[in-house]
């Protein structure tokens, strides 16, 4: 995507301004922010230790992917919505849940009952939901799980091999990675995480839900498929605010919001579709207050729809300017980072040891050492480590690498003075998620350890690792 300057698309920059200090209010953290218009980006921008160029977990961004895939295959008559998932799968299901009973998440099972089942298509399909299928929504990444074991199923391919001529190359997402999962002996994509991509990444695919499918002249996702998945074929109007995002309807694996649709992935992964205004955000954060994130995205899109034209604005150089001063000084280093609000024991403790090294935190260099692995550390910059990591998960694990070869943990360091003494505050952000764990101690000693934001399903480094290949852009 060729970038322009905001008012030539019609955005006033002083709108983008103010949407960079909302995103940048305490708590917030964000990681990465792409605004596009009929295609054509206007802002682009990264906050360090972050790279544009190095691509991180999407959490439940990956389910839309996913649809997108299934979607591909009806248009292609290899199947359709109201075929049962378990005749697909040959698998046992006593209730006949079909496919769109997946892609909607209404397959009649209560969240207690998604909890007990795991990631497993056949305990899915096996266990006979509470409800009736397609009476009940409940948020079920089990379900598209599911759906990943169907594309691979049908055409005997992984998700991206599958994805890759028909959405990921013309969208000009080279060599993604999808964490693989072992369902029942199927070497599958995860389907419902575990996608790494980068922000720019993300709003290529809103830009292609906002213009009914297409992207720089190619359609990538089937008008008919787009129309359809941003219905919502879910009600979930029942939350106690339901004025908010997620109580707008769901549709085939995006949410309904305010404005528009989304793609939408734990702790502030967006790629943002508002076809009214010809508009798509993408997103990388760290938040669990991640209706602010939206908060932002909204009041910056009643400043371009308060004008009630799309055409040129006049120019305003100088504003342009403190535009590219502020993009070029995005800085994730806090004042301060509070951790998990709710941690649990397992959260808060590294399964390796962390000991600082060195007593001249506040004028020099200084070490971390993680596992037996010293990595030098500055106060004032961030330094960025590729570790290599044999610590990988195991196969079948519910989130890990499974079968990777060769994995390793990127890891962006930094630190300052924390109160009186020798006590210290260490950053460690993992650049290719949206996780980070803060550490404070005195040096010489072990230090204590909280993740700001948790990382699911299995808290712990071991589950962030990634194909060395893919850490290779950091330098």
């Amino acid at each position: 995507m060729t970038p322009s300057t905001p008012e030539r698309q019609g955005i006033p920059t002083a709108a983008v301004l103010d949407l960079l200090d909302d995103l940048e209010r305490p708590g917030v953290d964000p990681h990465g922010l792409v605004v596009a218009r009929h295609g054509v980006p206007v802002v682009r921008g990264t906050w360090a230790p972050y790279r544009e160029d190095l691509p991180g977990l999407v959490y439940s961004v990956s389910k839309t992917f996913t649809a997108v895939a299934i979607g591909h295959l009806v248009a292609e008559g290899q199947l359709t919505v109201d075929d049962p998932a378990g005749k697909i799968l040959d698998l046992p299901d006593p209730t006949g849940i079909t496919v769109g009973h997946l892609l909607t998440m209404n397959t009649g099972h209560t969240a207690e009952q998604v909890a007990e089942i795991g990631f497993a298509s056949r305990r899915l399909l096996g266990t006979r939901p509470e409800h009736e299928p397609g009476t009940h929504f409940v948020y079920n990444s089990p379900a598209s799980m599911t759906l990943s074991s169907i594309v691979t199923t049908l055409t005997g391919e992984r998700l991206t091999d599958y994805l890759r001529p028909r959405v990921l190359d013309p969208l000009g997402i080279r060599d993604p990675w999808w964490v693989p999962h072992h369902d029942g002996g199927l070497g599958i994509e995860q389907g419902f995480s575990g996608l790494h991509l980068t922000t720019d990444h993300v709003a290529r695919l809103a830009v292609a839900m906002a213009a009914g499918g297409r992207y720089d002249g190619a359609q990538v996702i089937p008008a008919a498929w787009v129309d359809a998945m941003q219905r919502p074929w879910s009600d979930n109007a029942d939350s106690p605010d339901a004025a908010h995002d997620w109580a707008q309807g769901y549709g085939y694996q995006v949410w309904r919001s305010r404005r528009g649709f989304r793609a939408d992935g734990a702790y502030g992964q967006f790629g943002l579709a508002l076809p009214d205004l010809g508009l798509a955000i993408g997103y990388r954060g760290a938040t669990r207050a991640t209706h602010e994130v939206l908060d932002a995205c909204w009041r910056f899109a009643d400043r371009v729809a308060a004008r009630g034209a799309d055409g040129p604005l006049r120019p305003d150089p100088d504003a342009v300017a403190r535009l590219g001063s502020r993009l070029a000084a995005l800085d994730s280093w806090p004042p301060r980072l509070e951790p998990d609000p709710e941690p649990t024991p397992s959260d808060v403790v590294s399964p390796v040891p962390w000991t600082l090294r060195g007593h001249d935190v506040g004028s020099g260099t200084w070490q971390v050492d993680v596992g037996g692995r010293l990595l030098a550390v500055t106060e004032h910059a961030w330094r960025t480590h590729v570790v290599p990591w044999p610590h990988a998960a195991a196969a079948g694990e519910p989130y890990g690498t499974g079968s990777v070869t060769d994995p390793a943990l990127v890891l962006a360091l930094r630190a300052r003075p924390a109160g009186a003494g020798d006590a210290v505050e260490v950053h460690a952000v993992v650049p290719t998620s949206p996780h980070r764990l803060v550490a404070r101690g005195t040096p010489g000693a072990r230090l204590d350890l909280a993740w700001t934001t948790t990382p699911l399903w299995r808290p712990g480094l071991d589950t962030l690792v990634v194909p060395a290949a893919l850490a290779r852009p950091v330098r």
